[in-house]
């Protein structure tokens, strides 16, 4: 996977952002190239290795026309999670390691309609809270909006769909 400057970019374990400069440092005698990406979560750069950035599952963001699919995806809710409290806990942290926006947007429509069912524990919100941050930041970043902007976007997609304040 190749990336180059202005670049989309999703480093799963920071959110979305924008390659702003492909740096090259010597680190311990060896010179290394390194991608200087810029979140919208956080308001921080990162230095990632080029070389590394399949194993930390950089990947470049979703199409502007997916856009509609993720949201649609939101209201689905179509993702089998485990009944049994610790291996739905493990799926759920896996697919937030993992960072893909489609099993974002399906867990948060999943963890959402549950919320409304029957409430989340505390750390089921924090998966979901945590989801829903990952995937504004890719929305804020593929629409060319602000962080705030695609919250809300997610929000009155929920909310319109579950009829509550999501």
């Amino acid at each position: 996977m190749t990336f180059k400057v202005g670049d989309s970019v999703v480093y799963p374990s920071q959110g979305a952002g924008r390659v702003d400069e492909i740096a090259t440092r010597v680190v311990l005698g060896e010179t290394h190239e390194y991608l200087k990406i810029s979140f919208v979560r956080g308001d921080m750069d990162v230095l990632v290795p080029l070389q590394k950035g399949r194993e930390v599952g950089l990947r470049h963001t979703v199409r502007a026309d997916q856009v509609a699919d993720l949201l649609k995806l939101l209201k689905t809710a179509d993702l089998e999670l485990p009944l049994q409290w610790p291996p739905r806990y493990r799926a759920e942290q896996e697919i937030l390691a993992a960072g893909d926006a489609f099993a974002l947007a399906r867990l948060v429509g999943v963890l959402a309609q549950r919320d409304l069912d029957k409430g989340l524990a505390a750390t089921e919100r924090e998966i979901l809270e945590g989801a829903k941050a990952m995937l504004a930041s890719e929305l804020a970043v593929v629409q060319n909006a602000t962080l705030g902007d695609a919250q809300r976007q997610i929000g009155e997609t929920l909310e319109s769909h579950l009829g509550a304040s999501a």
